[in-house]
């Protein structure tokens, strides 16, 4: 029969997972709430002795707004977000505001002693002295600036001047240059500072600049965080000038030089044209009227042809220029050298030698999109973003390919133009031949149209350019900037240190939490419910003897017989509990009225015994005939507890050697009466299915109403299972928190494809308030 699916409460649920019990979690807090507070302690102390040590941390930020009145592209906000990452502004920036320096605060300091008390200007090259260094003032109106050489603290004397001279004139020593403050009064007898590494410097200020742009590129915001208010503020101020300067000032300054220099493109264009003018005039005059329309044909056709070689030419030398620039750019040159490189590809892409050319039409269309994709990814996350890497790989491959239509494109050029140079040296051949007049006409006609051609293109370039100083597209300015702060942002020490408080409680509840997720055993009727399968007949309340199996038999029988449920019938909690598991027991609509029980257990120590022996009193106080025989043929205790003989006993009886009447002792309850062990023998199991055990059953079935078999736990001997073949119902005792579930459902397993009927399992050592839910009504 093996565990009968009708003994399920729910069969319709079977494999249902359980549900999140909130009260489990509950209760293992209240269990376990010293790791709640050792968790919070091991965190906190380290966290508050972290905060009161930490140093003050200031934050500036300064707004650059970029008003485009031709609209800001995705094109030019790409590059605005590579000129606000460019290496050269962060060297500037470093090398300007001297950020290599770094004040040593010493331990005999109150406050912390800040650069610009010391110093009213500090700058630096690109390659200042590494090292240690220590300004001394002895108190006479001198200073003397010293450098560390070496770990034991010796000195070398760099510079010594006035304190009044350092404050007006800019003293140079190794690379850095420096203006003491204008108070010395305020200096302290020595400041130790140290000058460190210039290229690590520009780095470190490159991982500290926050850069925060608008999504339509309008506005930048330049965040910095220093330990220094002074130099946090100087520094975010002087990054966000650079970008104003390098944006308009020397933007300004390169428009006026190409001015300069188209104006007198111009002014030169047009004295060649005027004298051209004046050549082609007299010519004219000298020209008989007589010239043929043959003669006249030629020269056209001539001058077509020049003109045509020497456009081919320029397309040429143009791509040729643009190939070579190519060539020369490093592979690896970093931004402005990606920057160029995408100029001079784009200027591939517009050549007139391309015109209705459809391949490289495509291409720049083709290009102008990824650029576009790459802008965008490079806005709002970085350069070295993996889809911004990916973009600019695609980007390099198109490249390629414009460089070999363009190279395949000079090959042509090359060609057409071999091919009219032919032409033109017949069409010479042949009027040279012709009048002289006529021949020099046709050369002056040609000469002016090359200067006016000239001319009309540098001035076009010449007023373009002034229309766009005229009215500029784009004005930079610093819309917020950066003010000294008053407080670090850190500054709220308590509220930082409470926080690291929370952070430890919360940390501590998710041990707890997750400790009990991890958890196995079985700890409340739903995890029986739920992962056994099985009905729980009752569940009973802990009870005070926790390390029972640290005892002697005898000893552990005796703590037993303390716990016991008295005659008396005292409503205690453990009374009740036992009284409401024979209610379950004998009122069970789906077992029936029960004879025989078998209790038994996954392992020793879920209190099977124990348990045995107060289901046996609870159904002797209700007039019920009992008998409760210790069937652990090896380890038996229920002789001790009742303080009856071992011998003979149980055993004896299957061997033959007494009769029943001779084993069966009253006990000092009522109406139960109580079966020992008996000698210990070799082969328990055989006897508990002999014939003699069928025998026993049917004598003792006659004398009494119930019989409670107390049989070895499961994991160390099969009785429980060979008795059970024999008796009404088999009870499964597991022990709240430490019966583990996935050994208790292996063990069920024994019961499978036997006749034997699990009626349900019993919980022991629970909780009182869960074993009872009227507990509270015995406190009232």
């Amino acid at each position: 029969m093996g565990i009968d699916p009708y003994l399920l409460e729910d069969n319709g649920v079977q494999e249902a997972t359980p549900k999140v019990d909130i009260s489990r979690y509950w209760k293992a807090l209240k269990k376990r709430w010293w790791v709640v507070v050792i968790t919070a302690i091991v965190v906190t102390v380290p966290w508050v002795l972290y905060v009161k040590q930490e140093q003050p941390i200031y934050e500036a930020t300064a707004t650059i707004r970029f008003t485009n009145y031709a609209g800001n592209s995705e094109t030019i906000m790409g590059a605005r977000y590579q000129q606000l990452n460019s290496r050269s502004f962060y060297e500037r920036v470093v090398s300007e505001l001297g950020l290599v320096l770094t004040i040593e605060q010493q331990e005999d300091q109150d406050v912390p002693l800040f650069r610009k008390q010391v110093f009213s200007k500090f700058t630096s090259t690109h390659a200042p002295v590494s090292g240690r260094y220590v300004l001394r003032f002895p108190g006479n109106g001198t200073f003397a600036l010293y450098q560390v050489v070496d770990e034991n603290g010796r000195e070398v004397q760099l510079r010594r001047d006035n304190i009044a001279t350092a404050a007006l004139d800019t003293m140079n020593v190794n690379g850095f240059s420096f203006q003491l403050a204008s108070q010395p009064e305020r200096f302290p007898p020595a400041v130790f500072f140290a000058i460190g590494n210039f290229r690590n410097m520009v780095k470190s200020l490159q991982d500290r600049i926050k850069l925060d742009m608008a999504r339509d590129g309008t506005m930048v915001q330049v965040t910095l965080q220093d330990i220094d208010p002074y130099v946090v503020t100087q520094t975010v101020n002087s990054l966000a000038n650079i970008v104003v300067q390098e944006s308009q000032g020397i933007g300004e300054g390169s428009m006026d030089d190409q001015l300069r220099i188209l104006q007198t493109q111009v002014d030169k264009a047009k004295a060649d044209l005027d004298a051209s003018n004046e050549r082609l005039k007299l010519a004219k005059q000298r020209l008989t009227s007589g010239s043929d329309l043959a003669f006249r044909e030629k020269l056209s056709r001539r001058d077509a042809l020049d003109r045509e070689v020497n456009d081919l030419k320029n397309f040429r030398e143009s791509l040729r220029g643009l190939l070579s620039k190519v060539s020369g750019l490093p592979a690896n040159g970093g931004t402005e050298a990606l920057n160029e490189r995408r100029r001079i590809f784009n200027a591939i892409t517009k050549n007139r030698a391309f015109e209705n050319d459809m391949t490289m039409t495509l291409d720049r269309e083709h290009l102008e999109e990824l650029e576009k994709q790459w802008a965008t990814v490079v806005s709002q996350t970085s350069l070295t973003h993996p889809e911004a890497l990916k973009l600019q790989h695609e980007i390099e491959s198109v490249h390629g390919q414009i460089e070999a239509t363009a190279r395949s494109r000079m090959l042509t050029l090359d060609s057409q133009i071999m091919q009219n140079q032919g032409e033109l040296s017949r069409l010479n051949a042949v009027l040279s031949q012709l009048p002289s007049e006529g021949i020099e006409l046709s050369n002056l006609e040609r000469d002016n149209q090359l200067y006016a051609t000239t001319y009309n293109t540098s001035l076009a370039d010449l007023r373009k350019l002034q229309l766009e100083k005229a009215a500029k597209t784009e004005f930079i300015d610093i819309l917020d900037p950066a003010i000294e702060p008053e407080l670090p942002v850190n500054s709220n020490k308590k509220a930082k240190a409470a926080g690291g408080g929370v952070f430890g409680l919360v940390l501590g509840i998710m041990i707890v939490f997750v400790w009990e997720m991890m958890d196995r055993t079985i700890k409340s009727v739903d995890d029986i419910k739920g992962h056994l399968k099985l009905n729980v007949l009752g569940a009973i309340p802990q009870v005070g003897f926790d390390n029972v199996n640290d005892f002697q038999d005898h000893e552990k029988a005796r703590m037993m017989d303390q716990q016991l449920v008295t005659h008396d019938f005292a409503p205690t909690p453990i009374g009740e509990a036992y009284r409401s598991l024979r209610t379950s027991i004998i009122y069970n609509k789906k077992t029936g009225r029960l004879q025989t029980l078998v209790l038994t257990s996954t392992a020793p120590g879920d209190g099977k015994s124990f348990t045995a022996a107060n289901l046996g009193i609870a159904l002797a106080q209700q007039k019920s005939k009992t008998l409760l025989v210790d069937t652990d043929l090896r380890r038996g205790v229920q002789h001790n507890t009742f303080g009856v003989p071992k011998e003979p006993g149980f055993s004896n009886y299957l061997c033959g050697q007494v009769i029943g009447a001779d084993i069966v002792n009253e006990t000092h309850i009522p109406n139960l009466s109580m079966i020992s062990c008996g000698s210990l023998v070799p082969n328990p199991s055989e006897l508990l299915g002999s014939l003699q055990m069928r025998r026993f059953l049917d004598e003792m079935r006659r004398k009494f109403d119930v019989i409670i078999f107390d049989t070895p736990p499961l994991n160390a001997a099969t009785d429980a299972v060979v008795l059970g073949t024999q008796v009404d119902g088999v009870a499964i005792v597991v022990r709240a928190g430490k019966t583990h579930r996935e050994v208790a459902r292996q063990k069920l397993e024994l019961f499978q494809n036997l006749e034997a009927k699990i009626i349900g399992v019993i919980l022991n050592g629970t909780s009182v308030d869960l074993a009872h839910e009227g507990y509270s009504y015995y406190h009232y």
